[in-house]
């Protein structure tokens, strides 16, 4: 969602360690009338928001969209209060999706944040190794959120910012849909019942 939000707001949905950088750069005028503090910081605010609540609650898919309604219906009249609004679903939507990702215990996936997949991938002792699944995970998301990329990219500049935003909130709608279908870990007294031994000789081994 930044390659809409960066040249229509010019702040990040997602990417709060941008926004930190946005927001020292705003505070000292640096970037002049570009930067807008007001974004900034509803991005931020919205973004921790979003990553509390989610937390505790659940999925917020539907923000998107209705971010994505929200665009469509005043793309001619923009103003700063909409322009907010919209900013603040898109931040708060993904506060709660690097919530959540956190507590699937996949830590190579982020959903947000690249650059330390990218410096795990490279560091990673076992990078040649044919079974690797940390180094699988890191390079599929890599890919993922690079393709995505293009796809919102190619939206927003062939169709317009509201498609994007559609194609986004799409894609996390199949993703809660594929979630449905993923198996539990079993717990450690389902292993010791199905292995039919005492659950130490299970967990040792």
């Amino acid at each position: 969602m930044d390659v809409v939000t960066v040249p229509e707001y010019h702040v990040f949905a997602s990417n709060q360690t941008g926004n930190t950088a946005l927001l020292a750069v705003g505070a000292l005028g640096i970037g002049g009338d570009v930067i807008s503090l007001q974004h900034v910081g509803a991005s931020l605010g919205f973004f921790a928001a979003g990553g509390l609540v989610s937390g505790q609650l659940g999925n917020l898919t539907a923000l998107i969209f209705g971010a994505a309604v929200l665009h469509a219906h005043t793309d001619n009249r923009p103003n700063e209060a909409t322009d907010l609004i919209i900013i603040g679903l898109l931040a708060f939507a993904y506060g709660g999706q690097v919530a959540m990702a956190r507590t699937v215990h996949v830590p190579e996936v982020t959903t947000a944040m690249v650059t330390s997949a990218y410096t795990d991938v490279f560091i990673d002792p076992q990078i040649l190794k044919v079974n690797n699944g940390p180094r699988d995970r890191r390079l599929v998301f890599v890919c993922c959120l690079i393709l995505g990329s293009f796809v919102g990219a190619i939206s927003y500049v062939y169709v317009n910012p509201a498609f994007a935003l559609y194609i986004s909130a799409l894609a996390k709608l199949l993703v809660c849909g594929a979630l449905l279908f993923n198996r539990g870990e079993k717990s450690l007294a389902d292993a010791c019942g199905t292995a039919g031994l005492p659950c130490s000789v299970v967990a040792v081994s």
